[in-house]
């Protein structure tokens, strides 16, 4: 009996030091969290339906994305995510006469909603909204980007071969006459880890270092259906010094953005050893640059965002970059999100996502070349498809994730 009253006891301690080993246990595993994403449209586009729509929830560090389906009130709910860094997303097409329904725009559009660094904790129950908001697809939209700079072990071009190609996506005529081309800042781009995030808004109103505006009356510079303008920073053959591997040739480019003239007017400063003038070439009007002497209208080869516009008035209100010194202020020029005709932000890499410097409606996404600065690389528009008469139409939803890649330039 004694052995048998010690043999239950010891299955006592027993299992109760098997309990408090599983509670240490339990206490010790990462806790998950949950997340409610609503999603809701700008007033712009009231009226459109939130339900059926995909939402994605993507780690920062990990770049694993999930995703779901939106229900009838329009609320995506992930369970059992781990904690971390997130970013939203999400994005629903129009056709035409959903468009119209909705904004008067009779046109197929695509609203994109974004948000980034959302922090989900363990065992939080966790809430946030996204708001789908879009423009209508442009008959003129960026097909080619090129920033980064030529893979030149001489040396002698580095990013003197910059250009940007403008494209008629529609099936009339469009004038480039008066269209305003604008490098998008601020420059930090996540490219170095001094970089800081910027405070300044990118909802309403976008920013400019430079700005340049493609010259004539109205009707001089037609772009025809499915062609396009070229607007070099210098318009050389840069294939013509034994780097055709390297380069391209823009001595036939469209426009040129010689700026030495325009600033020497002002009283100020060009530099000849970057900025050349091809005579054949007609100049860029300059409208704006922040570099007081020795400037020119160039990209930063570590990652560009650029915007074409129209506006009403010269743009002219000037802000200082609130992450200056009181003692070395950066200045650039304010422009209005709704002049905005196409734009695309090109960061430093694929984590710089909190360096976008284009809201959503503009660009959702964002796109990046390997390796940074002097690659040869450039981002190329993806063909969305061609018409019977061979024009092709290139995708546009307003996403430079989804729509752009990139590619060597002299390919």
């Amino acid at each position: 009996m004694k052995n048998k009253k010690s043999f239950v006891i010891g299955m006592c301690t027993l299992f109760a030091l098997s309990t408090t080993l599983i509670s240490c246990n339990d206490d010790s595993e990462v806790k998950l969290a949950n997340l409610n994403v609503s999603i809701n449209t700008s007033e712009s586009f009231s009226g459109v339906s939130t339900d059926n729509i995909y939402v994605y929830l993507e780690n920062t560090t990990s770049q694993g994305k999930d995703s779901v389906l939106t229900n009838v009130d329009g609320v995506a709910t992930f369970l059992d995510m781990a904690p971390g860094t997130y970013n939203l997303s999400c994005m629903k097409s129009l056709t035409a006469q959903e468009a119209s329904e909705a904004s008067g725009y009779y046109e197929a559009i695509t609203l994109n909603g974004t948000k980034s660094n959302i922090s989900l904790f363990g065992g939080v129950d966790s809430v946030d909204e996204l708001v789908l908001d879009g423009k209508p697809s442009s008959s003129l939209v960026i097909k080619e980007f090129y920033y980064s700079g030529a893979n030149d072990p001489s040396w002698g071009i580095m990013f003197k071969d910059q250009f940007i190609e403008i494209y008629n996506n529609s099936a009339e005529v469009v004038y480039a006459d008066g269209l305003y081309l604008a490098s998008i800042v601020p420059q930090r781009n996540g490219s170095s880890a001094d970089d800081v995030i910027s405070t300044l808004s990118f909802e309403e109103f976008v920013y400019a270092d430079k700005i340049a505006q493609v010259p004539g009356s109205g009707t001089d510079n037609p772009i025809q259906p499915g062609e396009s303008i070229v607007i070099a920073f210098d318009a050389i053959d840069w294939t013509d010094n034994g780097v055709k591997d390297f380069s391209v040739d823009l001595s036939s480019a469209d426009f040129e953005l010689y700026a030495i003239d325009w600033l020497e007017s002002l009283g100020r400063t060009g530099s000849t050893w970057f900025d050349l003038d091809n005579a054949d070439v007609p100049n860029m009007n300059m409208v704006y640059l922040n570099v007081e002497n020795y400037g020119f209208y160039s990209f930063n080869s570590t990652g560009a965002s650029v915007a074409i516009l129209r506006c009403d008035e010269t743009p002219s209100e000037i802000i200082t970059d609130p992450e200056s010194s009181d003692s070395n202020p950066i200045y650039y020029t304010k422009l209005n999100v709704a002049d905005v005709i196409d734009g695309i932000d090109m960061l430093a890499n694929a984590d710089a996502g909190a360096y976008k410097k284009l809201p959503a409606s503009i660009d959702a996404g964002f796109n990046f070349v390997e390796g940074s600065s002097y690659t040869s690389l450039s981002v190329s528009r993806k063909v969305a498809k061609t018409m019977t008469d061979g024009r092709i139409i290139y995708q546009d939803t307003n996403n430079s994730s989804e729509d752009f890649e990139a590619g060597n330039v002299f390919e």
